[in-house]
């Protein structure tokens, strides 16, 4: 029996969706050592994560005043409900996931004396498509939450390379997340489950399709546009070819319109949201991930898991997941040209496919959830 009490670890993340950075809080509120911890979850929102959470057992507070939207009136109730949070609960450890929340958080733990403050960097806003003004002072910002912290954890080394400013390096330590998807579902019950999403009902009876899969959330930073300017260059040349891009977002209208203008309503498809969606990814044939800036690119993680090969492109963190021509390939970012060339590429060199996508597998399966979790409560304890 363990006689030291158990060290309370408080989460903070802004939104409750089943993105990347939840999936990373809700792998480690769901796998430290019970003996050792106490995991607690304060989030805005009442989303996917809160669900799972509550099913796994975990104590969740949502913070009704915590929000993406910069609001002067809703920052000032939400730095109040969290101090009150912090107050009550008196974590040993408050662990800050997200820009907002990592900015605020940071700083009221440093002003409440919370033991260990950690943040976990995802990403950075800063990498958006915004004004340069706004990009200086959200960096500023990202630089003064990694400072107010005891430790920062990166999810890849280009994070820390792109914030790059004094004292960084020092207080940083990049941290590669794991994944464990649990049983995936098998290539035809996949697809099942995904044809019951769309209108069209003749896919399962067509035979030899390739599935071109991706997904994300429906966002200008993903350009997903590109995969479907992609396709409409060569399905002419390859009609078998269907891209499902799953995931939602502002983008949807936009893409949709796309999709028609470019004549592939019987080719490309937007299912939505989709529920444990890595469970899925055997439906595909080829995974696609068009972004213009990943933290790290947790659903190439999940894709190799899954044994697919994978075309993506060469930003962020996404090179420490896929080496080119050896556990994928890499093709610069917004160039459709070079996108549809990796793609030929792809699809006429099967035993291309299987080498990349047994590689890329191995790297994956190494990069554990378990040493994710035993290295991060190392910094717990220091």
């Amino acid at each position: 029996m363990n006689s030291l009490p158990k060290k309370k670890v408080l989460f903070l993340i802004t939104k409750s969706n089943w993105g990347g950075a939840q999936r990373y809080v809700y792998d480690l509120a769901t796998n430290l050592d019970k003996n050792l911890f106490e995991p607690v979850v304060a989030l805005g929102g009442k989303g996917e994560l809160v669900s799972r959470l509550n099913d796994a057992g975990i104590r969740v507070i949502v913070i009704d005043s915590l929000q993406r939207d910069i609001s002067i009136k809703q920052e000032w109730q939400f730095i109040k409900e969290l101090a009150s949070i912090i107050k009550t609960e008196k974590p040993d450890i408050l662990h800050v996931n997200s820009s907002k929340a990592g900015g605020i958080g940071t700083l009221l733990g440093r002003l409440l004396f919370v033991p260990r403050v950690i943040f976990t960097a995802h990403g950075w806003a800063f990498n958006e498509d915004r004004p340069k003004w706004q990009k200086i002072i959200i960096k500023f910002l990202h630089w003064i939450t990694i400072l107010l912290s005891h430790r920062t954890i990166a999810v890849s080394s280009a994070i820390l390379k792109q914030l790059n400013w004094p004292g960084v390096e020092r207080k940083t330590k990049v941290l590669h997340p794991g994944r464990n998807i649990g049983v995936m579902y098998e290539t035809d019950e996949a697809r099942i489950k995904i044809q019951e999403l769309i209108p069209d009902k003749s896919l399962l009876e067509t035979k030899n399709l390739i599935w071109l899969g991706t997904i994300g959330e429906l966002h200008p930073i993903k350009r997903q546009d590109l995969l479907i300017e992609s396709l409409a260059l060569i399905h002419e040349e390859y009609p078998l070819l269907r891209l499902f891009i799953l995931g939602e977002g502002s983008e949807r209208i936009r893409l949709e319109k796309l999709i028609v203008d470019r004549g592939l309503t019987d080719k490309v498809f937007l299912p939505g949201n989709v529920s444990e969606a890595a469970r899925l990814l055997k439906a595909f044939c080829i995974f696609l991930l068009s972004s213009k800036s990943e933290a790290y690119g947790y659903v190439l993680h999940e894709a190799g898991l899954a044994g697919l090969p994978v075309i993506a492109t060469n930003v962020g963190g996404i090179p420490e997941i896929i080496e080119h021509n050896v556990s994928g390939l890499l093709v610069s970012p917004d160039d459709v040209q070079k996108f549809k060339a990796a793609l030929i590429q792809m699809i006429e060199n099967q035993d291309q496919q299987q080498i990349l996508a047994t590689n890329l597998k191995e790297k994956m399966v190494a990069r554990s959830l378990e040493k994710m979790i035993r290295a991060t409560e190392a910094l717990y304890t220091l």
